[in-house]
Parts: C-alpha cells; sequence; structure tokens
C-alpha cells in the first residue's frame, strides 16, 4: 500500500491555470498598449501627401494567440484603407506560430512603394517598437516572475 495524497487535490493545479490566465490577460492589455501606441505614432510621423486617406486609414494592429486574432486596432475607420490593412492582418495572423504576437500593418498595397520613395510610412513604428518592446516584455516576465515566487514559492 503506498501513500496517497488525499487533502487539496486539484488546489495547485487551479491556482497554476489562474496565474496562467491572468498571466495571458497582462499580456494581451500590454500588447493593445504597445499596438495603440505604435500605431498612433506611425500615423503621427508620415511625411506623404495623403490624398485619399485610405493609406493612414489601414494602418493598425491584431494581437495574435496562437495563430488565432483575438484583438484587433486602428482599423476603425470606413472605408477601403481599413479593410486593406485587415486583409493583410488577417493573412500574418494566420501565418504566425508563436503564443503571442503583436503585428502592425499598412495595409494598402502601395504602402511599401511609398515608403521606398522615402516617405515615413510604417517604419518609424517598426523602429520604435524594435525599441520598446523588448524592454516592455521583459519587465512583464520579471513581475510574473516575483508573482510566482510569491505564490508558489522559489520555484523559477
Amino acid at each position: 500500500m503506498g501513500i496517497e495524497y488525499t487533502s487539496g487535490k486539484g488546489k495547485i493545479s487551479s491556482a497554476v491555470m489562474a496565474f496562467q490566465k491572468r498571466l495571458e490577460t497582462a499580456t494581451v492589455y500590454l500588447l493593445k498598449y504597445l499596438g495603440e501606441s505604435l500605431v498612433k505614432y506611425a500615423k503621427e510621423q508620415h511625411n506623404y501627401t495623403d490624398q485619399s486617406g485610405n493609406l493612414t486609414n489601414s494602418m493598425g494592429y491584431v494581437i495574435v494567440q496562437n495563430s488565432t486574432p483575438i484583438h484587433f486596432g486602428g482599423l476603425n475607420q470606413p472605408g477601403e484603407g481599413a479593410d486593406a490593412g485587415l486583409k493583410v492582418a488577417m493573412k500574418l495572423a494566420a501565418e504566425t506560430p508563436s503564443s503571442f504576437s503583436l503585428i502592425i500593418v499598412a495595409g494598402m498595397n502601395y504602402a511599401a512603394y511609398v515608403e521606398a520613395k522615402g516617405y515615413n510610412v510604417i517604419l518609424p513604428a517598426e523602429l520604435k517598437a524594435k525599441a520598446e518592446f523588448p524592454a516592455a516584455m521583459s519587465k512583464l516576465a520579471t513581475k510574473a516572475k516575483a508573482k510566482a515566487n510569491e505564490l508558489f514559492g522559489d520555484i523559477i
């Protein structure tokens, strides 16, 4: 006859699941904040003449979790630009395998052409993301590790 643990079955796994859910929620919240600020920055930094408004309106972001889009932002203007941005965002989301991703898009088919001519379209946001994203995610990871150690002991 072996030893059997009978007190509190499932309490540990439910606590871990609750912690994981809180961490996922915090991650999505951070990605929403970054997405909104990067799209706003890209729109503020453009130096091209926006004749139709479509290129600027095609700028937006999508948050992807396990190849599934879970939140869209910045693509809320009606018209061709937002539709094109959404289409590109959905295509990129389907190709994204990682757990969480933030995709910033300029969806009009001529966005790369405008940028190749030396105008700011999405590049300022990309550069800002490369500078700020790692630090923001590192800060979240540090807080998550501290909270996990507080809740579950020094396991990490």
